[in-house]
């Protein structure tokens, strides 16, 4: 499944975006930002140049300010575009000029450009492509800059972009389009932000780009800081704060009581201090857990509340409302990985793949091989029903839970990590990496069976301190690591 069928649905989702597959027909066309941005994320080693291509296009898409272009045709923002014929036919619509494409603050999503962060990071710690960082790029609306110019604006817009409390604005919507927050703020982007801040950071030092790395060191901090204070609710994080002060996913509340996103964000992102972020994915386990996969909330919205948004008036156990919303189902699997349970995180991985819920076909009614958008949560009678194949973002997501934080097997501006999270029971495992023109045979033996922690690693039997360095392209290497 991870080799063949999930790779080739992360692929097809960063080729065709959410416009077309074999069964549905989106309602739109061009490439969505925020969906761009996290679908190459999965891919940059098996396809390095369409992945640097929909950087460009992102980057292209970017305003000046920083934020991202929601919906896109990124052909109309190539600067290299023959110019339209101006012509007048009465079966053709003529273009708009490209100012009027792009649109200004009340039609921005929150969480758009911030993804753009780590998805270049993670091209580069793949390729090698360091003189990336400098290629110039324009902007949208005009001017250009760097890619590292391009990524600051990113940051510092979300930094601008916040409510009463410091946590950030919701905007339009964040990434559930349906929780629209009512003008209110979202735990779910500052958590984001956190988790953006941190990849930049990590560039800053390599370039050594030091004013910047202290700048938002500084900056994470205050982030970091201001989410602990406001967002934690005793057994986890709450989702969001309308715009008259009200918590959304909080225990006080009665429907909506406790969030996905919020919750494996804080962990993934590492901003949640250690004993928060177990206890609050203990409540996704305890609350969200089920056969299926995690739900995205519960229990399910029964009454209109505007204040939360358009989330309150779907039907209870479809999609955004208390669904089994395969998208973010992967984050909390990292974020198992990341307080070192691989146990659950192997739980939770199993519960949503396609193959494992094939002996219910009649309830799934969808194919073994691909994950879905969505499957009908508990609160709904088709509770198993799976809807929207093929194009989703959950199969960059699975690929790189399982291959990157299950497996451990991930790549640094400076080496590869070796950093498995396995259930206990699992003696050995082996695989075969990659990486910037070098092949690693990989094999990481569990002679204590435990679920994370490595204390040796070899390199053509000769120990290694933390990463693997680069080798030489064209060589075949053995990598070996014991678990303890």
């Amino acid at each position: 499944m991870v080799n063949t069928w999930n790779l080739y649905q992360a692929e097809t989702c960063v080729v065709w975006s959410r416009f077309s597959s074999f069964i549905e027909v989106g309602g739109r066309t061009g490439l969505g930002y925020r969906d761009t941005a996290q679908d190459i994320m999965s891919v940059p080693h098996t396809n390095p140049g369409k992945v640097r291509q929909r950087i460009v296009e992102l980057l292209r898409a970017q305003v000046g300010s920083g934020y991202g272009l929601h919906l896109f045709e990124p052909e109309r923002f190539d600067p290299n575009r023959p110019a339209t014929p101006k012509f007048k036919s009465p079966t053709v619509v003529p273009e708009p000029p490209v100012e009027q494409l792009i649109h200004g603050l009340e039609d921005t999503c929150s969480d758009d450009h911030l993804w753009l962060v780590p998805s270049v990071c993670q091209y580069i710690k793949e390729t090698g492509d360091f003189q990336f960082f400098e290629e110039i790029i324009p902007f949208a609306d005009g001017g250009e800059g760097t890619v590292y110019e391009h990524l600051k604006r990113a940051l510092d817009f979300s930094a601008a972009q916040v409510g009463p409390t410091g946590i950030c604005k919701g905007l339009r919507a964040d990434w559930n389009d349906c929780l629209n927050l009512g003008g209110g703020e979202s735990a779910m982007v500052s958590f984001l932000h956190y988790w953006a801040l941190q990849a930049f950071i990590e560039a800053a030092l390599f370039l050594g780009r030091r004013d910047d790395w202290e700048k938002y060191m500084a900056l994470a901090e205050k982030v970091r800081q201001v989410c602990e204070e406001h967002l934690w609710d005793g057994e986890w994080y709450i989702r969001g704060i309308t715009a008259r002060g009200e918590k959304i996913g909080s225990k006080q509340n009665e429907e909506g009581k406790i969030h996905l996103e919020s919750n494996a964000l804080a962990v993934l992102s590492g901003a949640a201090a250690p004993e928060r972020g177990r206890a609050c994915m203990d409540a996704v386990d305890r609350y969200l857990f089920s056969e299926w996969g995690l739900h995205l909330l519960w229990p399910a919205y029964t009454k209109p509340n505007d204040e939360i948004g358009f989330v309150t008036r779907v039907y209870p156990g479809i999609k955004e409302n208390g669904a089994i919303f395969s998208h973010p189902n992967p984050w909390a699997i990292i974020a198992e990985c990341r307080l070192g349970r691989g146990n659950r995180a192997m739980r939770f991985y199993d519960a949503l793949l396609p193959y494992n819920q094939n002996d219910r076909i009649e309830i799934r009614e969808a194919e073994p091989y691909s994950y879905c958008q969505f499957i009908m949560g508990r609160d709904h009678t088709a509770f198993g029903r799976a809807r929207h194949p093929w194009l989703t973002g959950s199969a960059g997501w699975m690929y790189t839970a399982a291959t990157q934080w299950i497996l451990g097997v991930r790549p640094s501006f400076t080496g590869l990590c070796i950093d498995p999270c396995i259930p206990e029971d699992w003696p050995e495992f082996h695989l075969t990496r990659k990486w910037r023109g070098a092949t690693y045979h990989i094999t990481v033996k569990n002679p204590d069976r435990i679920q994370k922690g490595v204390k040796v690693i070899t390199l053509n039997g000769r120990p290694v301190t933390g990463e693997i360095p680069p080798q030489a392209a064209g060589g075949s290497y053995e990598v070996v690591a014991i678990m303890g």
